[in-house]
Parts: C-alpha cells; structure tokens; sequence
C-alpha cells in the first residue's frame, strides 16, 4: 500500500504543470468573465509552471497572434484611460500563458491534461442538471439551466466544447482505465445541453457536426460516412431528447417533481451508454430512425425557446451598429467598456450589453483593428492546423458561436478551446530554456502589476 501511494505521489509530481493547468481551467470556468484580480493570481500560478519547464515547442502563427492581441488591447486601454489594467489586456494575458504552458507538455502529458479537463466539464454539467432538478422540485419554479457560469448562452458553448472534447478523449482511451469514465460523459454533455436551450450553442454543435462529416469523407466511403453519422446524429438525439424531457416536466407541468424519475432514466443511459452504441453500430437502421426523431427534438427546442428568432434578428441589428462604429474607429479602438456608451447615446436602438454579439466586430470597435487582425488570424490558423476531426470539429464550433455570441470574453471557455484543441507542438518551433523563462518572467510581472492595480482599486 506504501508503495503504491508513492508511486502516485511521484506520478503526480511529474505530471504537476498538466495539473497545475486543470486547475487553472477550473478556476477560470468558475469565474465567468472574471476580474484582473483573479486572472492576476492564476496567470502567476501558470507564470510559476512555466519557469521551472527546459524548454517548449511553439506554433509561432498562434502564439504571436495571441500576444500582439494582448498589447493592442493593452495599448487601447491606456489611451482610453491611462492604463493598461482598465480593459481586457491583463486578463486575456492568460490565453498566450496556457498556450505556452501546453507548449512545455509532452504527449503523455497532454493526453492527462485534456482527460482532467473532459472530466470537469462533464462535473459542470452533472452539477448544472442536479442543480436544476432540485429548484424545480424545491421550489416549483425554473428557467433555462446557466450553471456555475451564471450564463445559459455560455454555458451551453462551453458544453458543446466539452463534448467535443469528451469525444476526442474517448476515441483516444479505448480500452484505458480512463474510458469507463469517458465513454459516459457524452449523455450527461447533452442533457445538460438541452436544459440551457442555447440556440446559437445548438447551432455551433451543428457547425462542428458538419465538420466531423466533411473529416470522415475524406477518409471514408460515403456509406461508412452516412452510418457514423446516422449513430452520431442518434446519441445527440438521444441525449438531448433527455434532457428535453426533464426540461418539460420541471418548467411546463404542475408536477415537477416527476423530473426526479426522468434523471433517474437519464443516470440509466448513462450507465448504458456503451451498450447504446454497440446497438446503433448493430442495426444502423435503428441510428437513421433516432436520428431522424432528432428533427422532433429539435422542434420542440425552438417551440420552447419563440423569441429566438427575435433574438437572432436584434444580434444582427447589433452587429450592423458594430459596423458603424468600426468604419469610424482608430487603430486602436474607442477603448474598452465605451461601446455600450456609445450605443446609449447615439439615438438609435439601445441593445443594453456590454459586447456586440460577434467577437471580432466587437474587438474591433473597442481595441481597434490590429486586435481584430490577430484574433481573426489566430482563428484561421487553428482551424487550418493539422488535428483530429473531433478536435477540428470543436474548434469550429467554439469559433462559429463567437460569430453570434460572446463566449471569447468567458476566460473558462476560451481556455477550455485551447486546451482541447489546441496542438502547439504542430508546427511549432524549439523555444529554448533561457528565452522560455524571460518570456514567463515578462508575463509574471504583468500579473503582478495587475494584481497591485486591481487591489489598490479596492
């Protein structure tokens, strides 16, 4: 028993940076959009990882891209008010830092770090579902499941992400002692999907579907193309059938709490979900037949969520608005924090948020155009880059919601993408121990200065 408790002790300490980054991801998923205080502290925990690794393999076309963003947003900040913390600068520091972190990391490494992190999404959406049973029985009452993230929009990207993710995990683990875990994250992904009635999270998954099928064609046959997405289209019916059901028995019945029984049908999925899959890949006629009921479900999601349409039609409003103020804006934007302003006063609609509901517009009304470039490049260069198809797939969709919603400014979500999909090592170019540990340092003395900043505020 010793023994083997110093085994994984050890074990623990050689895999520190990979868990070290799990838990900055946990933190940063618990604090939404955040505060410079606690990027702050995180960004020196990862700061403190970075200088004790030898050296790290870095796509130069990502990680450039992330800090030029960085110093632009930085640079518009300090115009508009006479520093760099009042923004977003300091705290989308972190994305370069967990890049550059998973950078240091072996493939074994890796492989742990994206494991912990498919884990703890399917613990967010395991305590979003348990959570929003018990208010519908407690208390009769319920509305769109938002999760630790406080958002149901976020929470339902960071959900598709997450289930990309799991997938691209699963597909590593066959036969590992991790798969059992693994393979069953998928249904609870989905049912707690369903309960957020995210429609731009719906249609980000469709995005990253469509990419997954254009993935298997070209290395597939159009038959094998067409069952593994019939079996795909199923278990996502399937799952979020479930979650729809809960839904309607918490939200639109005099007896909630009949959603008790529903979860304890949905806890029985989940322990049979392997055995669901073999029976799709057995008779593929059953998959065709499920998939073709998710057209219902997918019904019934838009019947329970009318103002959708509305919703979609003030986002574009909202982005011509954007339009507007970008033609006119400087190299570096009308600062942080002024576009709400700006749309208050300006006599036309007033949309009444902080963000223009598509992030490079938005990035570029306020940090100005450089910053737009560099996130735009960033996107298309993690998109182009050599990966998994699920891996691709949920790249995609990460990037597809951003063009309609804001979940890039959810320091959670943002990571939660780099850390599933992101492949430094592809690509990337040898950065030496002496560089690697001035360029942490750099970072490390941002975070410090933004956590003296943030806390002279206060």
């Amino acid at each position: 028993m010793a023994h083997r408790i110093k085994r994984r002790l050890e074990n623990l300490i050689d895999n520190y940076a990979a868990l070290c980054l799990s838990l900055a991801l946990v933190i940063l998923s618990l604090i939404g959009v955040g505060d410079v205080r606690a990027a702050s502290l995180v960004g020196l925990l990862l700061c403190g990882v970075g200088v004790t690794q030898d050296s790290a393999k870095a796509d130069l076309w990502t990680l450039l891209p992330l800090i030029f963003y960085d110093l632009a947003a930085m640079a518009s900040s300090y115009i508009a008010y006479g520093n760099i913390v009042d923004g977003y600068g300091t705290m989308h520091a972190l994305f370069p830092v967990v890049y550059l972190v998973m950078a240091c990391l072996g493939q074994e490494e890796l492989r742990l770090l994206r494991r912990c992190c498919a884990l703890w999404t399917g613990v967010m959406a395991a305590a979003g579902i348990g959570r929003f049973v018990f208010q519908a029985v407690t208390s009769g009452r319920v509305s769109r499941m938002a999760g630790l993230l406080g958002n149901s929009n976020a929470m339902g990207i960071f959900l598709v992400v997450g289930w990309f993710a799991a997938m691209y995990c699963g597909e590593e683990e066959k036969g590992d002692k991790w798969s059992w875990l693994l393979s069953r994250l998928e249904p609870v992904l989905l049912m707690a999907l369903a309960l957020t009635l995210s429609m731009g999270s719906f249609l980000s998954m469709a995005a990253g579907i469509g990419v997954l099928l254009i993935e298997k064609k070209r290395a597939a046959s159009w038959n094998e193309t067409f069952r593994y997405i019939c079996a795909l289209l199923a278990r996502a019916a399937f799952g979020i059938g479930t979650g729809m059901l809960i839904y309607l028995a918490a939200a639109r019945t005099s007896v909630p709490w009949v959603s008790v029984f529903l979860l304890a049908y949905g806890a029985a999925a989940v322990i049979y979900w392997k055995t669901f899959g073999r029976f799709l890949q057995v008779y593929p006629w059953a998959a065709l037949v499920i998939s073709a009921l998710g057209i219902l479900v997918a019904a019934a999601v838009v019947a329970l969520r009318p103002s959708a349409i509305a919703t979609f039609s003030e986002r574009l409003e909202m982005m011509e608005s954007g339009l507007g103020y970008l033609r006119s804006a400087s190299l570096f934007g009308v600062g942080p924090f002024q576009w709400r302003l700006l749309d208050l006063n300006d006599g036309g609609k007033y949309f009444n948020t902080w963000h223009i509901h598509n992030i490079p517009i938005h990035i570029g009304v306020e940090m100005g155009w450089i910053a737009m470039a560099m996130v735009i490049l960033t996107g298309l260069r993690a998109l182009s880059k050599k990966k998994s198809p699920s891996q691709r797939a949920g790249t995609a969709a990460f990037l597809f919601h951003n063009m309609m919603d804001t979940s890039f400014f959810y320091l959670g979500i943002t990571a939660l993408a780099l850390i599933s999909a992101g492949e430094p090592g592809a690509g990337g170019r040898k950065i030496g121990g002496a560089a690697l540990k001035v360029v942490f340092a750099l970072f490390a003395g941002l975070f410090v200065y933004g956590l003296y900043y943030g806390m002279r505020g206060n």
